[in-house]
């Protein structure tokens, strides 16, 4: 059923289901009033938790956009009436984002299939428009590396646009071209919500009409947290979510920042961000309890920083990379690692690919589970699809998913 039909019959049903309720109570109210007049019924109705798991109402559609000197990859909530014709889009490997020359000199281990379920530059869905969220990769990634969670936000109704951070991509980093003086991902970010501006009017354009550039999100994975985190002090966004990310702080060009913020901890940390006043903004971290990158005390003294309404959820036993595609691949063929004696790529790289992605740690089907749940709650909140953040009340999300925290915390949410 296509995403129009489908909304169309969960509201009808919506609306049968709430006037027989309506008349059932006008029904008992006459009944008592018929028994005693100075009787007075009220009945209040409380907000019902979402399971948001799951993929949502929407297809999904594709679309590949070109800043200058990068690339752009948007999902976005596709017209399921005019899906014909139009090219599906079944799977990526990482070698994408290499220059075809040495594409063929990757590994298989370490360019695996990641499924997707999409449709290349299909109409944009008449509902919109939809908000924007801007997805910010880590460092050593490409802007494709968490298109499953792309997918599932796209599928529950937002546009989602992820430029590749050249400067500090998986190619930048295997040539040893790192550079990120004067913060380019956060630059990029901005340039990919300017081009979506463009599109949104582009005749012709799949993305016609389809974003509300007045409702806007920014979400990041480690280095891409702090991006994320950076635009949210700007308020550039109305919320910011970061996955392990590193402390959202500007560098300082000092000698003790030479490292950069992902380096600060402890009482270094605590001080730069007591210079600082936090993001006005709903917040959410989404860590991970065995983090081999960013240590999990540095992600907490972060988020008692951070203004409420703010949320905090700690992923049990779970690794650095548990929030990319890449995790339940390199888990299912037993690490990076055994690779070693094959291929001249330093141990230290190897582990960190592999942090939270091998037979020790939790199975990553379940942590995408709930990457998805309380990124998509947190999002219609606060983005007005939910009256409420009822489903993301400790209560609810705990019960969704026995055993997946270490810690779940919300603070301020009302």
């Amino acid at each position: 059923m296509s995403g129009p039909s489908r909304r169309r019959l969960v509201a009808s049903t919506a609306v049968v289901s709430v006037g027989l309720v309506l008349s059932m109570v006008a029904v008992a109210a006459c009944s008592a009033d018929r028994l005693d007049r100075s009787t007075t019924t009220s009945q209040v109705v409380e907000p019902v938790p979402v399971d948001y798991s799951g993929r949502g109402p929407y297809p999904v559609g594709f679309a590949r956009l070109s800043l200058p000197d990068r690339e752009v990859a948007v999902f976005y909530p596709a017209d399921g009436d005019r899906l014909e014709g139009t090219t599906p889009v079944t799977a990526y490997t990482s070698a994408e984002v290499l220059p075809e020359q040495v594409r063929g000199l990757v590994p298989p281990e370490f360019s695996p299939v990641i499924p997707l379920d999409a449709h290349l530059d299909a109409p944009a869905n008449p509902d919109g428009p939809f908000p924007l969220v801007l997805y910010s990769h880590g460092f050593g990634g490409f802007n494709l590396i968490a298109s499953q969670q792309a997918e599932h936000l796209a599928s529950w109704g937002f546009v989602v646009a992820a430029p590749e951070h050249k400067e500090r991509d998986l190619l930048a980093v295997a040539l040893g071209r790192v550079d990120t003086q004067g913060d380019p991902d956060v630059r990029d970010l901005r340039d990919t919500q300017a081009l979506l501006e463009v599109e949104n009017t582009r005749t012709g354009g799949p993305l016609l009409g389809a974003v509300d550039l007045a409702r806007v999100a920014a979400i990041g994975h480690s280095a891409g947290g702090r991006a994320a985190g950076l635009l949210a002090l700007e308020g550039a966004v109305q919320t910011w979510i970061g996955q392990a990310p590193v402390p959202p702080l500007p560098r300082t060009g000092d000698a003790a920042d030479a490292g950069g913020p992902a380096l600060l901890e402890g009482s270094a940390l605590a001080e730069r961000l007591a210079e600082l006043a936090p993001p006005s903004v709903p917040s959410m971290i989404i860590a991970a309890q065995d983090d081999g990158a960013i240590p999990l005390a540095s992600v907490q003294q972060v988020f008692s920083w951070l203004a409420p309404p703010k949320t905090l959820g700690v992923l049990a036993g779970a690794g650095h990379n548990a929030f990319t595609d890449l995790c339940a691949p390199i888990r299912a063929q037993g690490g990076l690692t055994r690779f070693a004696a094959s291929i001249p790529v330093p141990i230290q790289i190897l582990q960190l690919g592999e942090d939270g992605c091998t037979a020790s740690s939790p199975d990553p089907q379940i942590a995408y589970r709930v990457i998805d749940h309380l990124m998509t709650a947190q999002l219609r909140w606060v983005f007005g699809d939910d009256p409420t953040p009822v489903s993301l009340s400790p209560a609810y999300v705990e019960s969704l998913f026995p055993g997946a925290f270490s810690t779940y915390e919300t603070v301020g949410q009302p």
